[in-house]
């Protein structure tokens, strides 16, 4: 569930980037240049390859290097042109015109840097560059993307990767950087009898998915229902399906029954800081092949993922249900029970997503090879609770049962856009988020403590953002509690976890950098309640504060030594650091300047 241009000018035109846009350089008390090999090189020092290089540079990534600008910039003084911003109104909210636009974000504060940035359609609003990349390469090859990690490595420049840019961290973009734009890279294959690179003789073979690392969910989900299987994906069409996803866990309606996407890997061929391809499975590579299932970004750069894939499902039923009311003693007393639930609903199959705000819920669950019958009977008592009360409106509850998880995608997704419209993007938002326990849900001591915390988180959420609210992600348990670190680097919480609870926030475009800053120390203060009554655990680092505290504990847990020495072995000096990636503690707050080494 979803809680939430391209204007390219000739290499000969690479001065008129920091005279037609704003340039934002990080304040660091050093000096990046030569003489600090410490900082990466920006575009106003001495290092910075000239424009000849550029242009051979060029050549050597088969031309596809484009000159990048912030998305919104044809619509701002003195750049306005009135053509151009006529197209960006159209597409300035759309996920897929973003996600096809390189100097775009999902969110756009991503785009910002230190508050300055070039958002929204104001024309009087300033432009300035931000967190855009100078350049962006949008690889088409395994050889592009070789070509552009050893420039990078051997200019000392930012480096940042993109598929989609849909990163609720901000890691798809990077100040003074060049994005390497994995997007065309899409390719499908399904293998009935996979074995890996390196396999003795004689080892088990296993049905897999071959994907190329622009490959999108609901692309993925489309190509390989007529083969009658099923691979663990997202939960929201345009989320990427190889890259951040996977390599940071990676959940979706599916992983109940069949485990996290990192559960699943088979196989990785990747390109490491050296520039080299390697192939990291259960036989090469292992400790990289361990990280790259859980430890996030900041390994290497994948350029082709293999997933084990399932039979297809009988069935999967799908169930909806809105509930509010403006008596609050009543709806109180409703999310409690909804909660109370969730632990019996868990071991039936059950898996899904609701949307809580201080007056109600939205409930979207699945429950995949069951009757339809089974599937009301099962949730039919929670909705006869919510009916007991006067004050209590329910209303489009039903249970729909679809013969493939497809068919019930794609219900899902036209349902979503229904519900929240077209706004889906081009907004600034920030999540906050835990992992609870599956004990909590199992007395009524334990509920009465989530319910009354997350009342508490909810009062918060909505005195910083009026519209504010949580969402529950039903994705944990199941399958997913039969994992453990000795396979995959996943974090251990998730395999106590029952549910994710992320809060979100949101802020408008003209709102002051330092308020900003206010709403995000809030946004943590709030999710602080969440962490008191987890202690020990963690939250899912795709989803998560990125000022999150401890986030080395709370994304990988007791993982993080292990992470941290392969992370030092195959990157060390750091070409692929990224916000609260492993390794990323030995450098500044602009991951600009290394501060450890």
């Amino acid at each position: 569930m979803q809680p939430l241009r391209l204007f390219p000018l000739s290499l000969a035109a690479l001065s008129a980037i920091f005279t037609t846009v704003s340039a934002t350089v990080a304040p660091n008390n050093r000096d990046p240049n030569h003489s600090d090999p410490l900082c990466r090189c920006l575009p106003d020092h001495p290092c910075w390859p000239s424009s000849a290089v550029w242009s051979a540079f060029k050549e050597t990534v088969n031309g596809n290097l484009i000159a990048t600008f912030p998305a919104a910039r044809e619509c701002h003084d003195p750049y306005y042109d009135k053509a151009k911003c006529d197209e960006i109104k159209k597409g300035y909210y759309d996920d897929g015109w973003r996600r096809t636009t390189p100097g775009a974000l999902l969110q756009t504060n991503w785009e910002t840097f230190h508050g300055q940035g070039c958002l929204g359609t104001n024309q009087s609003t300033p432009c300035y560059r931000g967190a855009v990349p100078i350049y962006t390469v949008k690889a088409t090859s395994i050889g592009d993307v070789q070509e552009t990690v050893r420039f990078a490595s051997k200019h000392n420049i930012r480096l940042a990767i993109k598929n989609t840019g849909h990163d609720f961290l901000g890691r798809s973009t990077a100040p003074s950087s060049i994005s390497l734009w994995v997007t065309a890279m899409n390719d499908m294959q399904v293998v009935d009898a996979f074995v890996t690179d390196g396999a003795p003789q004689g080892t088990q073979s296993e049905a897999a998915i071959v994907l190329g690392p622009g490959a999108l969910w609901e692309d993925v989900y489309k190509f390989i229902d007529p083969y009658e299987r099923v691979v663990i994906g997202g939960g929201y069409r345009s989320v990427g399906a190889v890259g951040g996803f996977c390599l940071g866990g990676g959940h979706g309606p599916l992983s109940p029954r069949h485990g996290l996407c990192a559960d699943n890997v088979l196989q990785y061929k990747v390109i490491t800081a050296d520039g080299e391809v390697r192939i990291a499975n259960d036989y090469q590579n292992q400790d990289l092949f361990w990280a790259l299932r859980g430890g996030a970004p900041g390994f290497a750069v994948v350029v082709e993922a293999v997933y084990r894939t399932h039979p297809a499902l009988k069935n999967i039923n799908y169930a909806q249900a809105i509930i509010f009311s403006s008596d609050t003693d009543s709806i109180d007393k409703v999310v409690r029970d909804f909660y109370s639930r969730h632990d019996g609903w868990s071991k039936e199959g059950w898996s899904g997503y609701a949307a809580a705000r201080g007056n109600g819920i939205l409930i979207q669950y699945f429950l995949p090879d069951a009757g339809i019958d089974q599937a009301k009977e099962s949730i039919q008592p929670f909705l006869d609770y919510a009916r007991s009360f006067n004050t209590v409106v329910v209303v489009n509850d039903t249970v729909s049962q679809y013969p493939t998880f497809y068919t019930m995608f794609q219900a899902f997704q036209a349902r979503g856009d229904e519900l929240f419209g077209e706004k889906m993007a081009g907004v600034n938002a920030l999540l906050g988020s835990r992992l609870i326990p599956r004990t909590l849900f199992q007395s009524d001591r334990g509920i009465d403590l989530l319910s009354s915390t997350l009342a508490k988180v909810q009062d918060d959420l909505t005195q910083i953002w009026p519209k504010a609210g949580f969402l529950v992600e039903f994705v944990a348990g199941g399958q997913v509690s039969l994992g453990n670190s000795q396979d995959t680097s996943v974090s251990p919480a998730w395999r106590d976890a029952l549910v994710l609870i992320i809060g979100v926030i949101e802020w408008s475009d003209d709102t002051p950098y330092g308020t900003q800053l206010v709403l995000q120390r809030k946004l943590t203060k709030s999710i602080n309640r969440l962490r008191k009554i987890s202690p020990g655990g963690g939250t899912y680092q795709n989803e998560a504060d990125p000022n999150e505290p401890d986030w080395q504990e709370s994304f990988f847990g007791t993982n993080y030594p292990r992470l941290r020495s392969v992370h030092d072995k195959y990157d060390p000096n750091g070409l692929f650091v990224c916000r609260r990636c492993v390794g990323s503690e030995d450098w500044d707050n602009d991951l600009l300047c290394r501060t450890h080494h």
